[in-house]
Parts: structure tokens; C-alpha cells; sequence
């Protein structure tokens, strides 16, 4: 199988040139991804002097391969999530994955970005009973804690569905989706145009940070001198910072995306505990990931290499629905995400490095969390406190 680029990202052209010589800025962001835009926008709205430096591209990385959801809560079920931490953070938790929703979409407003962007929920379908029991449970509770949830069964589960063998569904009305490199670049090129100094291709070959006020970034042909860093570099962490190599776990994800087809999903899907997830965009492509399951132990790790029989077996699930027996498949590609040992965010002080505030682990929900973890990062360069960052304090596994 032939790897190409990733469906959003295919023709891409940069949107800055690499960084030479030496740069001086309050604060660099490293990373061009959700959260890296997230941050270095705030930082220049702000008033804040920010150089950015990406390896690649931007949007090269997690926040351009995956399926451009914007769901809400984390990767696990709700159910699982209030036995796990307890109702009430669990309630905050899946509150803040809604307002990083709403404030994507006053920015997509607010600057005109084409990016496909739609809300028409999301649907979670069951794969066996035990799955079935764990999404009505997760229905119930939502329901008593305020959220959107419809419970689909019989005919009110749509047919396509049905005829694949599936027969209950959870629907939650206020999930959004997606291109998610357009819309990363859209705020990137808005963001240089308003003064922010991006570099891209750029990879970082040292970093100190010993202290606020001295922080010194190195690439092959440039230097970056500033007051603080941000690594929004997710999987990538670890690289950086050896504090967080053991809290953050690169874990890749298999895609395919196929020709357009006639309207068949009505909004984005995930089934299978969130193993398997899909889509049908604007122009009528299906955007199909997941199935790590098969085999996790080989998906670990930073190489955005295809897994065959993963892809494989993609292939045979599109066969599940009549209207895709034989749609030809144009582009394969894996990417890498960044999952925290807790499945919640990692914001704030990186010890090791006290010139450097992170924000990283996403857990497969980066669109789900990490715009406002970006933010949070400003609020903290600019007043040393933020609501978003207590949620999700980097200190938790020190203490």
C-alpha cells in the first residue's frame, strides 16, 4: 500500500519560510498544530511579541491527518469517565470539551475561515451488547447533567445504519466537524498577517530554558531568543521535555479517504468504543480511521506509516454499506497523536524546564480540548493564572 499525503493537507503550500539567523520575541510557541495556533493567536491579539517554529508544515502533524471532529468529553464513554474521576469532574471535564467548541466556532466567525465547518452532532453506535448497555448508561447521565443526548433504536435508527448490522445509536445534536488543516491554516495565515513570525520546516535541534527570561531555541540555521516557551508539540513532548516522555504516549492512527460519493452519513460517527470513526465531508468523500485495536502495540511510536492490515481491514468495513462495495480509496496516511497517561490534558509548568509551559496529551481529542488549552497558555504568560489550565494542571503527576 502507497502512502500519500493526508486528504486535507493534499497540495498544500506553505505558508512561511524556515527560520535563519537569530530572532528575539517575548515568547516562541514550538508547534503549528490546534493547540500552537490557539496560543500563538491569543499571545499577538494580546499585544504579546511571538515567534512561532514548526518542523514542517503547519497543520503537518495529529491536527491535519485526523478525521476533523469536534466532539465533546474525552476519549472514554461518560459512563466511564464519572466512575473514573467521579461525576462532578467528569461533568466539568465534558463542560470544557463544549465551550473549546464554541469559542472554534466564534473564531472560524470572527476571521471567515473556509473550513467546511458543520454542526450536526455526532452519533455513537453500539458494537455489542456490553457496548449497547455502556452507551444508554452514558445517554442517561448526560441527560441528568444537562448535555445532549437521543437514544436511536428501531426505526429511529437511520437505515444505512441498520442494514450494517448495527442497531442502536446515540445522537448528541451539538457536535461539529470539519477540514482540520484548513482550519488550523486559516488561523495561521491570519495570525502572520497580524504580525505573528512564523517559521516552518524548522525543526527544533536544542532547547534551554533554565529559567523566565532565558530561553534559548536552536534550529540548523536560526536561533530563537525569548522570555518563555510554549511546547505545543503534543506526541512530541517528550523530545523536548524529559519530564513529560513518561505522561505522553505517541499512538498512531490508520486514515483512508475515498472518491466522492452520494450524501449516505448524515454527521460523524464512531463505533466501537471510538476505535472505529467516520465521516462524509463536503465534497462527498468518506473519511474512514481507527481500528488500532487490532493491533495496538504496533501503533505506538512516531512514524506515520501505514499499517497494512489495518488498512485492510478498513477496506472491508466500507463494504459493510452497499453504496461503498468498490468506491475507490485516493489517499491512505497514518498520524500521530499524544495520549496522556489519565486521558486528560497536560497544561501548565513543565518541571525540568522552568522557562517552558506545555500543553499536550490530548488523548485522540485534540479538537476537543486543545484550542482552549492554547489559550490558556496565553493567560498564563500574561497573568500567571487560568480557570482552563487549574482544570488540567501539568502538576497533578507531580504530586
Amino acid at each position: 500500500m502507497i502512502t500519500t499525503p493526508p486528504y486535507w493537507l493534499d497540495g498544500a503550500s506553505p505558508i512561511a519560510g524556515p527560520l535563519e539567523g537569530r530572532v528575539e520575541a517575548d515568547v516562541v510557541v514550538i508547534g503549528a498544530g490546534v493547540c500552537g495556533a490557539s496560543a500563538a493567536w491569543a499571545l499577538n491579539e494580546a499585544g504579546v511579541s511571538t515567534a512561532w517554529v514548526e518542523a514542517r508544515g503547519v497543520s503537518s502533524g495529529a491536527s491535519g491527518r485526523n478525521a476533523g471532529f469536534v466532539l465533546q468529553g474525552t476519549a472514554e464513554r461518560y459512563s466511564r469517565a464519572v466512575a473514573i474521576t467521579g461525576r462532578e469532574r467528569a461533568r466539568m471535564v465534558h463542560q470544557t470539551s463544549r465551550e473549546n467548541h464554541a469559542a472554534m466556532a466564534a473564531v472560524i466567525r470572527e476571521l471567515g475561515i473556509d473550513c467546511g465547518y458543520m454542526q450536526r452532532g455526532s452519533l455513537q453506535l453500539a458494537c455489542s451488547e456490553a457496548e449497547e448497555a455502556e452507551l444508554l448508561e452514558s445517554a442517561e447521565l448526560l441527560r441528568e447533567d444537562g448535555f445532549c443526548s437521543e437514544v436511536r433504536t428501531g426505526d429511529a435508527l437511520e437505515a444505512v445504519y441498520r442494514e450494517a448490522g448495527f442497531r442502536t445509536g446515540v445522537h448528541i445534536a451539538d457536535d461539529g466537524e470539519l477540514d482540520p488543516a484548513r482550519f488550523v491554516r486559516g488561523v495561521a495565515s491570519a495570525a502572520v498577517s497580524r504580525g505573528v513570525r512564523l517559521f516552518e520546516n524548522s525543526p527544533v535541534v536544542s532547547l534551554e530554558a533554565p529559567s523566565p527570561g532565558d530561553v534559548r531555541l536552536r534550529t540548523a540555521h536560526g536561533e530563537v531568543h525569548a522570555q518563555l516557551v510554549l511546547l505545543c508539540t503534543n506526541a512530541w513532548a517528550g523530545e523536548l521535555a524529559p519530564w513529560l516522555a513518561d505522561k505522553v504516549d505517541p499512538v498512531r492512527g490508520q486514515m483512508l479517504a475515498t472518491a466522492p460519493v452520494p450524501p449516505l452519513f448524515a454527521c460523524p460517527v464512531y463505533a466501537d468504543h471510538g476505535f472505529d470513526y467516520w465521516r462524509q465531508d463536503e465534497f462527498g468523500r468518506i473519511v474512514l480511521g481507527g481500528w488500532r485495536n487490532l493491533d495496538p502495540e504496533s501503533e505506538k511510536g512516531t512514524a506515520e506509516v501505514l499499517h497494512p492490515g489495518i488498512q485492510s481491514r478498513m477496506e472491508e468495513f466500507l463494504a459493510r454499506f452497499p453504496a461503498l462495495r468498490g468506491v475507490p480509496v485516493t489517499h491512505r496516511w497514518a498520524g500521530t497523536m499524544g495520549f496522556s497517561r489519565d486521558s486528560m490534558p497536560i497544561v501548565g509548568a513543565v518541571p525540568g524546564l522552568p522557562g517552558a509551559l506545555a500543553a499536550v496529551g490530548f488523548t485522540g481529542h485534540g479538537f476537543g480540548f486543545a484550542w482552549l488549552c492554547g489559550a490558556a497558555l496565553a493567560e498564563l504568560v500574561q497573568e500567571g493564572t487560568s480557570d482552563v489550565a487549574d482544570r488540567f494542571r501539568s502538576r497533578r503527576f507531580a504530586d
